[in-house]
């Protein structure tokens, strides 16, 4: 019961300090979450619903929109966790390590601490809807919200598996990151649409995780319209069952690598 609750403080503890750096640090946070919609729903995604989204017969914006609120959830929870690599130069992952608590409640105040700034950056996609006109009822907003902690989860447990195979150093670690992240937005249909792709691009998209949680997101929302057939990919329990899946092995063998590459060091 003593250990459970060591562990309960700990990741209470670990999830209260990637808040209280994220508010430390509000304005680049500002900045960032800002920037990052702005960029890419509203200037790349304008571009595209201008000159490409009448073709699709439906509304290419929402559909970008849905996209990037599950991929930057995901990406921002990554971000946060693999951080643990930045953490160790100032020796605070070394002391956590050692103190006498799971490895396991370490990862998940990680999690949990990335998960909460993450949801809080939502409001920048709130204010580019508003901004750019974008429609979006209130049972898309209810499944954002039902499904943010699960993609959440599922972000932060891929950051673990990413920190703990690029893990020498901070530098390689965020190179790790980005690679990874980029690779993710365009080949996981976040952005475009990946229903027609074949080959090797076909086989990249049917193999990145965050296909699966922008697909189940869409699926709930667009389920019961006439776009379904055009948007889904898979039966939303499919990609359920594929994310819980990938979230549950990224955390074990991702904790794993990252403690015993922590002991080798």
């Amino acid at each position: 019961m003593k250990s459970l609750q060591k562990d309960l403080n700990a990741i209470i503890v670990i999830a209260a300090r990637e808040v209280l750096r994220f508010f430390k640090d509000w304005k680049t946070s500002l900045v960032f979450s800002l920037m990052f919609p702005v960029l890419f729903l509203g200037i790349l995604g304008g571009s595209i619903a201008q000159n490409l989204g009448g073709g699709l017969g439906y509304n290419y914006l929402q559909f970008a929109l849905l996209g990037m609120v599950a991929a930057t959830i995901a990406m921002n929870t990554m971000m946060s966790v693999t951080s643990l690599v930045e953490d160790r130069e100032n020796d605070f992952t070394q002391e956590i390590f050692v103190a006498p608590i799971s490895r396991y409640s370490i990862i998940l105040g990680k999690i949990v601490g990335g998960s909460i700034t993450a949801i809080l950056q939502l409001f920048a996609f709130v204010i580019i809807a508003l901004v750019m006109g974008i429609s979006i009822g209130l049972s898309a907003i209810g499944w954002i919200l039902l499904l943010a902690p699960l993609i959440c989860i599922s972000g932060g447990t891929l950051g673990v598996l990413v920190a703990s195979i690029f893990s020498s150093s901070p530098k390689t670690a965020d190179k790790g990151v980005i690679m990874f992240v980029f690779a993710q937005m365009f080949l996981s249909g976040a952005f475009i649409p990946i229903n027609n792709s074949s080959g090797v691009l076909g086989f990249l998209s049917h193999v990145m995780p965050m296909t699966y949680l922008v697909d189940l997101l869409r699926g709930l929302v667009y389920q019961g319209t006439p776009f379904y057939s055009q948007i889904a990919l898979y039966n939303p329990l499919l990609d359920l069952a594929i994310v819980v899946a990938i979230s549950i092995a990224s955390f074990v063998v991702g904790t794993f690598l990252f403690v015993r590459n922590e002991r080798n060091r």
